[in-house]
Parts: structure tokens; C-alpha cells; sequence
């Protein structure tokens, strides 16, 4: 005896391509896969905060949502890196999360982990983590642009700024979002030889 029907494929309508059924709201952000997106940061235009964005998990439930009239959300992780952070040819590592409400907007959290020192300034630190807080008005894991305000471990708060995409899922054209640090940059960056032109300081990890 049968005890299973079988139910025909053709019969069940299917979501299209990049988009996620969560909690009974459809969010078009390819949620159910991973990004590789890539930032310019207006503020250190010789910046890249190239990011692995994961692919999501429900940040809220059916219910929630029933009894408080709250959007859907879904959180991803983060883990990328912060081209430029303590100079030309440094780089960073980054974690992070990303937060995304249906039709409200999403929140980002990043904080680039590094530490420099200068021989030429008694061994002390030149270069600290920095953190950024950030807000998109589109409800996707990886928006055309995100609003930040940022502050690094010197205490220096860098203000209200834009982090625009300039690369998603592809090769990039700009070369910074490819960049790494290797053993000669970093050898020179904790000597103090790692100064950015067009910020005039260590980037933004650096003491002003």
C-alpha cells in the first residue's frame, strides 16, 4: 500500500532566481546565497572594503511578526577585508553582520582587526581597528550604497560617510578590490612606511 503521494514538480510554483520565502515575505536580496561585494569608501577613496557576505538566516519569526507587526529579517555574516586600512598596499580583516528587514532597509556592523607599530616612532602603535556602523534604505544583504558613521581605537570619530559598490560577483575592474598584503608591505607599514597620498594620514585605522 501506498503511503506517500507523490506530487508532481510541474505542480509547485517555484520562486524565481535571487529570491528567499522568509516568514511569509519574499525578500529579492539572493538571500539564499553568498556575495562577494566591493566597496569605495568616499571618506579614503584609496579604500576597499571588499566583502564575503554569507548567505542568510532568519533573524525573526512568523509569529513575531503576527503579534508585534514586525518586518521580516534575516541575518548574514560577514568576513572580508579592508584594503588600504593603515596605508597603501596594507590591508585588514573584517567580520562583521548584516541585518535585513523586508521593505524597511538593512543595518550593517563591520570592525576591520589590525595593529601597526613604527620603529621610527619609539615602537608605538600608528594603526588600530576601526568600526563602522551603517544603514542602507534597500532591504538587501549587499545595497548599491551604505550610509556609516565610523570611529577608530585612537578614539578619532570619522564622521558620516558613504561606502558606494563598485564590484558584485564579478572581477572587478578596480584593482584595489583585489589587493593583499603581503610580508614586505607589512614589514613596511610597522616601520612607517606605509602612508597613504591622497588622505594624508595612515588611512582610516591611523592616528590623525
Amino acid at each position: 500500500m501506498q503511503r506517500f503521494s507523490i506530487l508532481k514538480l510541474a505542480a509547485i510554483p517555484l520562486l524565481s532566481a535571487g529570491a528567499v520565502l522568509l516568514s511569509g515575505a519574499v525578500l529579492a536580496d539572493g538571500a539564499t546565497n553568498d556575495s562577494l561585494a566591493c566597496y569605495k569608501w568616499d571618506q579614503f577613496p584609496e579604500e576597499r572594503l571588499n566583502l564575503g557576505v554569507r548567505r542568510g538566516g532568519p533573524l525573526s519569526s512568523p509569529q513575531d511578526e503576527i503579534d508585534f507587526n514586525h518586518p521580516a529579517q534575516r541575518t548574514h555574516g560577514v568576513h572580508a577585508k579592508h584594503v588600504g586600512v593603515c596605508g597603501e598596499g596594507t590591508s585588514g580583516s573584517i567580520e562583521g553582520v548584516v541585518m535585513v528587514a523586508a521593505a524597511t532597509g538593512a543595518r550593517m556592523g563591520l570592525h576591520t582587526m589590525v595593529s601597526r607599530g613604527a620603529e621610527r616612532e619609539g615602537g608605538r602603535e600608528t594603526c588600530r581597528p576601526v568600526t563602522l556602523d551603517c544603514f542602507s534604505e534597500e532591504a538587501n544583504k549587499v545595497p548599491e550604497q551604505w550610509t556609516c558613521q565610523g570611529r577608530n581605537e585612537f578614539g578619532t570619530y570619522l564622521g558620516e560617510s558613504t561606502l558606494t559598490l563598485v564590484a558584485l560577483d564579478t572581477a572587478p575592474d578596480d584593482p584595489l578590490c583585489a589587493g593583499f598584503e603581503d610580508d614586505d608591505s607589512f614589514e613596511a607599514s610597522n616601520k612607517g612606511r606605509g602612508r597613504t597620498v591622497a588622505s594624508g594620514t595612515l588611512g582610516s585605522g591611523g592616528r590623525q
